[in-house]
């Protein structure tokens, strides 16, 4: 049994047996247990690597992420960000 670690606000374990999604949507690569994966905010592609989502989000959506950190410039920091 293969369980993946969503990456988010808290760690998600998730059973790729039910998911029925066995490879990373970018490098098409399997899965292996305990890897990290996350998803693309800004379009539909779905679970990938956390590795490959950082190439995905700088190739693809440049804008967007100066877009979006501009935008939570002046929010305050929690204690433990």
């Amino acid at each position: 049994m293969i369980f993946v670690l969503w990456r988010d606000r808290w760690l998600k374990p998730l059973n790729i047996e039910e998911l029925d999604l066995k490879v990373c949507c970018y490098c098409k690569m399997e899965f292996k247990s305990l890897e990290f994966v996350t998803a693309c905010e800004f379009c539909e592609i779905e679970m990938i690597h956390d590795s490959c989502a950082n190439d995905h989000l700088i190739k693809n959506h440049k804008t967007d992420l100066k877009k979006k950190a501009n935008e939570q410039k002046e929010k305050q920091l929690h204690r433990y960000q």
